[in-house]
């Protein structure tokens, strides 16, 4: 019956008004679009990562929920008007010792003034502190790599082999770090690096997530394979503290992907069950109850896009005060594909209206972060460049509106592929970005206030 009823939403879906999949000019970034040479320099290993309290332009083509012209239209020029500043590069691209996922945690998490880089060693987080040069006016052009393939950026990664980061990023809770071995095993260590345990055995490589609850208690969300009477199925699960894991996705469900974000007095989780022909995205909220149990709120399929495949991500937005979105890259029908935002309700509801931001082809993977608890919220994806077969990808900075409208500002980098984005906002309100690209693993800052 669910899975009729899954089929009966995608029908309903893709007979709402189509997006006509024309890309929207995006306006250059002030600072060269890829990682530059002279912004290299070497990278140092942080003492431990100390403690930190968790914080976390154009409309779009076409949306499954109406918004007014004059709406989108503001937005748009507001877009335009903060782009220039927003885009303009102050620190970097700097390029890692390591290479592979990477989280962005503040090293002074009421200050919020700099941010250090987290890795995932084989189930241990490894902080590594970036030590910025001198922004270079004029950087020098990348070195041809000597095989003839694409160029590589000078500096630590250039050099010698990087070292190889473990999937998936880890995930921060409180006072928390969990990372997945290569074996599956989900460790808890304390952010000194003190206290390490594994509590929690998922599918290998797969999505970890984790939330801070109230009381000092901390939620891991991951995936795992459970046997049915369909066979080995791989689902979303849930693990309070070092408890036994409870089944987060319903029976019936798969999981190919989960999230967990703050949600007023408890967790929101948002998971992922990509299939040939169609693609559900559910969400619950997470809630502690009597004798600090676990309560799990209704399960919501609040989203159908297209068939999938198990590298579909997705982000949680939200601003300080604003409504919450989903944004889920993905196929809008047979010939389009592009960002879905799907509000989130308290709680979560069924075939919630998307809003769409077209790209101009498919891609895959696509890679997508977003800002949490901020104003204005800010979005790093991954697109093609262009509709050609074959186009580089780039990575596209912009906001999301209070109507779930996204408000492209700039490119800030461009690869023949990218794996993994991460981003947060710093005091200044200048955004922090981490993003591994066939080129390695890069780390910038741009924006925000300017200091004397």
């Amino acid at each position: 019956m669910r899975l009729a009823a899954l089929a009966l939403v995608a029908a309903v879906t893709s007979c709402r008004g189509q997006p006509d999949g024309t890309e929207r000019p995006v306006p250059a970034a002030s600072a060269p679009s890829g990682p530059s040479a002279g912004a290299a320099s070497a990278t140092s290993t942080a003492p431990p990562v100390g403690a930190a309290s968790a914080t976390s332009a154009a409309p779009p083509v076409g949306a499954s929920s109406a918004t007014s012209a004059a709406g989108a239209a503001g937005s748009a020029s507001a877009a335009l008007l903060g782009s220039a500043e927003e885009c303009r590069l102050r620190k970097g691209p700097l390029p890692l010792a390591v290479q592979g996922p990477a989280l962005l945690w503040p090293v002074d998490g009421a200050a919020r003034s700099d941010f250090r880089v987290i890795f995932n060693r084989e189930g241990a987080a490894k902080a590594v502190l970036p030590a910025f040069p001198q922004l270079a006016s004029q950087p020098a052009p990348p070195r041809p790599a000597p095989s003839g393939g694409p160029a590589r950026s000078a500096g630590p990664a250039q050099d010698a082999a990087p070292e190889r980061a473990s999937w998936p990023a880890c995930a921060v809770a409180d006072r928390f770090t969990f990372c997945m071995d290569p074996a599956g095993s989900v460790h808890r260590a304390a952010l000194s690096g003190e206290g390490d345990a594994a509590i929690a055995r998922g599918r290998r490589g797969s999505s970890i997530a984790a939330a801070a609850l109230p009381g000092g208690r901390t939620l891991l969300a991951f995936l795992g394979d459970r046997k049915t009477t369909e066979g080995i199925v791989t689902q979303a699960f849930a693990t309070l503290d070092d408890l036994p894991a409870i089944p987060l996705s319903e029976e019936g469900s798969g999981a190919t992907y989960v999230t967990l974000t703050p949600w007023k007095d408890g967790a929101l989780a948002v998971y992922i069950d990509a299939r040939t022909a169609l693609t559900p995205v559910h969400a619950r909220v997470v809630r502690l109850g009597e004798g600090g149990r676990l309560v799990l709120g209704p399960d919501a399929v609040i989203f159908v896009g297209g068939g999938g495949e198990t590298r579909m991500t997705c982000a949680v937005a939200a601003g300080a005060g604003g409504p919450a979105f989903a944004l889920v890259p993905t196929t809008h029908d047979v010939s389009g594909f592009g960002m879905a935002a799907i509000r989130l309700e308290d709680p979560p509801k069924d075939d919630t209206p998307a809003v769409w931001s077209m790209y101009p082809n498919g891609v895959t993977p696509a890679p997508i972060a977003a800002t949490y608890g901020v104003d204005p919220v800010r979005v790093a994806r991954v697109r093609p460049r262009s509709r050609d077969a074959g186009s580089r990808r780039v990575l596209e900075l912009g906001r999301l509106a209070p109507d779930g409208a996204f408000q492209p500002a700039c490119v800030a980098a461009e690869s023949a592929s990218f794996s993994h984005v991460a981003l947060d906002v710093d005091r200044d309100g200048a955004l922090w970005l981490a993003y591994t690209s066939a080129e390695g693993t890069f780390v910038e800052q741009r924006g925000g206030a300017r200091r004397p």
